[in-house]
């Protein structure tokens, strides 16, 4: 194992998550996977969710499934995915491929380029190359070695990606670096004979200028549009009703109930309605036996604090309206979520409500994007008390 092949310490997080009171089994989700893999087209997966969804999670499970270096059966024969009809395809694929993880928001802090990203990247590479392929020759670029490494053993991988879009919203790199960093992505994933399989997450949509362009590889999932795996990122109502029962086992003086957690909680929506709960706030009553905000989203909240208190684009009006619980019909389809909020409207009259619907959208996209917000069957609303707290 290593820092980037078969990452050591995604495994260790997995462990860490099994070994949870309140842990929810998802490891179905790798039955979706291994349905995609060498399928030509569409074996690339962008996922993009709020912040403590469980994201991450799903990585570091992968991880721990498909990589040689680990040995997992133990670990998932005791899980879902390993049951069922499709038990001959979870045998066929564990413990099969090398895994390359990177966390494009580890360790960059002195980072201004993205040559000094791959760089940092590399390095580590190079580091585990040596011990897992001692007598492969090192070259001085990430691309090239991964390259190297599939020409030589004519094994593929599987490609994790988490946090893709931190170096995006990261205003320490300049908009031709992020340029420069999209570029190098679509270089790592596109038509390369060494993936099997790429699972991407972050919490931004890939903005539509990027993925009618250079990436244009991934089959996408937000917030907004998510039909296929929704299930997976966030609790369900069936698993938070199973969590209040096992906390009734856990801890028989617990006061609260799933009413409480629902009437607290409850909010975001799936595409076809269900209801997904925010699972770190889920956790937290439960351990900590107390119905609170544990909302943390501060920073990204912050961001918007202005756009809303100057009344702009008469967003105020519109939020004071979901504060009531109103629901507001708007339609955000095709907007990307990377748009600049600050991009100076058209001076021409015919065009000034044109733009200013457009910039709204936007806004309410990013906080939908952010989780402030949920969308369903085209209106948005404020998903739960939790958040209507933070208004």
């Amino acid at each position: 194992m290593g820092f980037i092949i078969d990452n050591r310490n995604m495994y260790d997080k997995f462990k860490d998550l099994l070994n949870q009171e309140f842990f929810v089994d998802k490891s179905n989700i790798i039955n979706d996977f291994n349905k995609l893999i060498d399928k030509d087209g569409s074996n690339n997966v962008c996922i993009t969710k709020p912040r403590r969804f469980g994201k991450t999670s799903i990585a570091a499970m992968l991880t721990t499934y498909y990589s040689i270096g680990i040995d997992s059966q133990e670990i998932f024969d005791k899980l879902k995915v390993s049951k069922g009809k499709k038990i001959k395809q979870y045998r066929e694929f564990q413990g099969k491929y090398h895994t390359l993880y990177f966390d494009f928001s580890y360790n960059i802090s002195s980072c201004k380029t993205c040559n000094q990203v791959k760089q940092k990247i590399n390095n580590l590479f190079i580091n585990d190359i040596k011990k897992i392929y001692p007598e492969s020759d090192v070259l001085n670029d990430i691309l090239e070695n991964i390259q190297n490494m599939y020409e030589e053993t004519g094994e593929k991988f599987i490609i994790i990606i988490d946090e893709w879009d931190y170096i995006i919203s990261n205003n320490d790199f300049s908009p031709e670096e992020k340029v420069k960093y999209i570029r190098f992505l679509k270089d790592l994933i596109k038509d390369k004979g060494y993936s099997a399989f790429a699972y991407m997450t972050g919490i931004s949509p890939i903005a539509k200028e990027f993925s009618q362009s250079t990436l244009n590889c991934f089959d996408e999932y937000s917030m907004l549009d998510d039909d296929e795996y929704y299930q997976y990122f966030g609790f369900t109502e069936q698993e938070v009703r199973d969590l209040c029962e096992k906390n009734k086992k856990i801890n028989k003086n617990s006061k609260i109930k799933y009413e409480n957690l629902e009437n607290w909680y409850n909010g975001y929506k799936a595409y076809n309605g269900e209801k997904i709960f925010n699972p770190w706030s889920i956790y937290h009553a439960l351990a900590d036996d107390r119905i609170e905000n544990y909302w943390n989203g501060t920073g990204r909240f912050d961001e918007l604090v202005n756009i809303i208190n100057f009344n702009i684009l008469g967003v105020k009006d519109n939020i004071l309206e979901l504060i009531k619980g109103k629901n507001i019909e708007i339609e955000l389809k095709g907007f990307g979520a990377e748009n600049n909020l600050n991009s100076s409207t058209n001076n021409k009259e015919t065009n000034e409500k044109t733009n200013e619907k457009k910039l709204k959208a936007e806004l309410y996209l990013k906080m939908v994007t952010f989780g402030f917000l949920t969308y369903y069957d085209g209106k948005i609303s404020i998903p739960n008390k939790e958040l209507g707290v933070r208004f």
